[in-house]
């Protein structure tokens, strides 16, 4: 049986998933749920979210809680090491790389098995600012290959 899963989310940077992400923990962990958040940027989102266990990437849970009940967010799962797949859990990441049909598959890539899981469907947002050029998208083209600037920036991934 696959597990169901609460949320998946594949967006471009800046696009307000991690703020999106903070927001449900932070709604669950009101209504007395055990929430683990797993995150690159542990340091600096402890203090958003009062009460909720902030992980970084391959850290253990504090000792001495139960968890069995824990609701489970991965923000950034692409880019994180520990992600697991886990019944009600919450992911958001910005995709580490285009995936190429017939070489990535579920059963070999994190990101695809979650969109199967999910019935094929993912939530997808983008910049309240719009794809007008300014300096960060067009510093974002200089900086990278058109292949991450497809996964990080128009928020592709797949080819």
């Amino acid at each position: 049986m696959n597990p169901k899963i609460a949320y998946l989310e594949i967006s471009p940077r800046q696009t307000g998933k991690t703020t999106r992400l903070i927001g449900l923990a932070n709604q669950l962990k009101s209504e007395g749920v055990t929430v683990i958040f797993v995150t690159p940027l542990a340091d600096s989102i402890r203090v958003q979210m009062p009460g909720v266990i902030v992980l970084a990437d391959a850290e253990a849970p504090p000792a001495g809680i139960d968890l069995s009940d824990a609701v489970w967010f991965y923000d950034e799962f692409d880019w994180l090491s520990s992600t697991k797949i886990r019944a009600g859990a919450y992911y958001a990441t910005t995709a580490k790389k285009v995936r190429k049909l017939g070489v990535d598959t579920p059963e070999n890539d994190l990101l695809l098995k979650l969109i199967e899981l999910n019935g094929l469907h993912f939530e997808k947002h983008f910049w309240f600012f719009g794809l007008r050029p300014d300096d960060w998208f067009e510093e974002g083209r200089a900086m990278h290959s058109p292949e991450q600037f497809r996964a990080l920036f128009l928020g592709e991934f797949l080819s």
